[in-house]
């Protein structure tokens, strides 16, 4: 799939689906509320206003999902080679893929591999705000200076003339949300607020989001936390922790169970970067990364293939988390030092 336009924020998103038979509409592996916030919101809009949809989640869908409107849609499709051997292309010829909060299309692990082919020959519009964006698209509408994606589909349908409604509202409000956690972000702008108020006006509930997302943790969760933070390890501005395969047996969790903990360990005092190390199959730990003002979280991770925010980043390093500390707790201290102040 070769690279399309450059990043663009004003595309009127009915000229760009002129003709397009059927609308897949997926995102990243393993979606966060923004990722599947925004493909849900979108396929709420395009389904109401004519389209032949079908919203796509690869990987684990996660459990905040069901709550979104126009859950009952989405098909689930395996992350992993091993898993997607012999399953069926979803995208046909005349389709269209729309692609939300994904820098790269690598990041959509098993979908991008089984549709190559047939992702060359259509047209992929891509939605993000990830200013690590390599414009895979065909059209790419990437604003690095937006707080989630969800904004940037908002605007984009503005621009279109397509009204949001409770449905739509109530998806892109999760993603709003959970990527400025309620506006608490340095990433949360008046810009932000004011969608936050005008998707609340279309219907989108306010308390009951802020609940799902923030007020509502499994017994689970809480034990897969405590036997987390009994590993923590502290020293010279960084705290991190392993998630191991063996600790979310004891706790009877999933991976799941661990969101918001990366956010809870850099809110420690004299903590600059924060780090939980997350063990998806033997050999293979899934990073995820926090930084205060002045380390680039991004210089980090992408030395492993990664990417993401300046202060929320991630990638995969192909080891046991104590050994991927060994590989990653360097390049944190030496990004540290260059953001020092003073330095």
């Amino acid at each position: 799939m070769s690279n399309g336009t450059a990043g663009q924020t004003k595309v009127d998103l009915r000229q760009a689906l002129a003709g397009v038979q059927r609308v897949v509409l997926t995102a990243h592996v393993d979606p966060d509320p923004d990722a599947l916030g925004s493909a849900l919101g979108l396929y709420n809009i395009l389904r109401r206003e004519g389209w032949d949809a079908l919203p796509v989640c690869v990987g684990h869908v996660p459990s905040f999902a069901s709550s979104l409107p126009g859950f009952e849609a989405l098909v689930q499709f395996p992350s992993r080679m091993e898993n997607a051997r012999g399953v069926p292309p979803i995208i046909q010829p005349g389709d269209a893929l729309i692609v939300c909060d994904t820098p790269v299309a690598d990041r959509m692990g098993a979908f991008y591999q089984v549709h190559r082919e047939q992702l060359a020959e259509c047209q992929v519009i891509v939605f993000d705000h990830h200013y690590t964006n390599d414009q895979f698209g065909t059209i790419n509408i990437v604003d690095p200076t937006a707080a989630a994606t969800a904004e940037v589909i908002c605007e984009t349908l503005e621009t279109s003339g397509m009204a949001l409604d409770a449905a739509s509202a109530s998806c892109f409000m999760i993603a709003l949300f959970a990527d400025t956690q309620t506006f608490r972000t340095e990433n949360s702008t008046p810009r932000s607020i004011n969608w936050g108020y005008r998707l609340a006006q279309a219907g989108a509930p306010i308390f009951e989001t802020a609940q799902l997302l923030f007020k509502t943790r499994s017994l689970s969760s809480i034990r897969l936390w405590a036997q987390t933070l009994q590993q923590v390890h502290i020293g010279d501005g960084v705290i991190w922790t392993p998630v191991t395969q063996a600790m979310l047996k004891t706790a009877d969790a999933t991976m799941e169970d661990t969101e918001g903990l990366v956010d809870f360990l850099l809110s420690g005092v004299d903590v600059r970067v924060a780090i939980v190390l997350k063990e998806e199959v033997p050999g293979e730990t899934k990073v995820s990364m926090r930084t205060v003002p002045g380390v680039d979280a991004t210089r980090i991770t992408g030395a492993f293939g990664g990417g993401g925010h300046q202060r929320a980043a991630g990638c995969t390093i192909f080891a046991a988390p104590a050994q991927a500390a060994e590989q990653l707790l360097p390049l944190v201290q030496a990004e540290m030092a260059v953001g020092a102040p003073g330095a």
